[in-house]
């Protein structure tokens, strides 16, 4: 699922509508500040006051309208991005969480990233740009978080359970990372990085990772191994 395009679709179309009910209820306040004076309208003509109702219904209906114009385009919005049919992942990666820091394996690849957060070792997860991959998400100890903001995504990672999601990124670079669940003392310093390269790079690396020897973990550096 394109959660980038999603997210910015659904983003813009709610900012534009708060913007409206924003200038909406501040333009009734003002008017309600220096027309309508008087504390009761029993004091107003007749008219008047079935001209206030009249005013204050067709506000209701429209802000009424708003929200479920939102709740629609919400749920449009993600289920047409949601695929018919599952897609299958050109990658799999197992993404482990603990305290304090990341274990990402490369699913039926002897290739193991590592590190150790609370010492800056932050790992790298290295994924390649134009396929889809898919991340299983767990943890071995607290409940943790895999968010990756560039992705527009937040999962739980909840220990004897398994979350996963499927995404495609299709921007090359490198982007920071973190855990976004209080889980202890060096919950701070719990990062990682997501690196996305050409396909022909990611395979590449992910060659010389498996061709190692005696190694199936790399450090926090692509392309070394500890």
């Amino acid at each position: 699922m394109p959660f980038g395009s999603v997210f910015g679709s659904i983003f813009t179309t709610e900012a534009v509508i708060a913007a409206v009910v924003f200038g909406l209820v501040t333009a009734a306040m003002a008017v309600a500040v220096l027309v309508s004076r008087d504390k009761h309208r029993r004091g107003l003509p007749a008219a008047v006051r079935e001209h206030l109702h009249a005013v204050e219904a067709t506000f209701g209906v429209a802000v009424a309208a708003m929200a479920v114009f939102l709740l629609y385009s919400s749920f449009s919005d993600n289920s047409q991005d949601f695929p018919h049919t599952p897609v299958k992942p050109a990658v799999r990666v197992q993404v482990t969480a603990f305290q304090w820091c990341w274990r990402f394996h490369y699913a039926g690849e002897p290739v193991t990233v590592s590190g150790s957060c609370d010492n800056g070792q932050y790992p790298v997860l290295e994924v390649p740009a134009g396929e889809p991959v898919e991340y299983d998400i767990s943890s071995v100890d607290v409940v943790h978080a895999f968010w990756v903001p560039i992705m527009r995504t937040k999962m739980d990672a909840f220990p004897g359970h398994v979350n996963s999601f499927t995404t495609t990124m299709t921007q090359m670079g490198r982007w920071n990372a973190r855990c976004a669940q209080f889980c202890g003392l060096y919950h701070s310093e719990m990062d990682f990085t997501l690196q996305v390269v050409t396909p022909s790079q990611f395979r590449q690396w992910l060659h010389s990772q498996a061709a190692l020897s005696g190694s199936t973990t790399a450090n926090a550096g692509t392309g070394a191994a500890a």
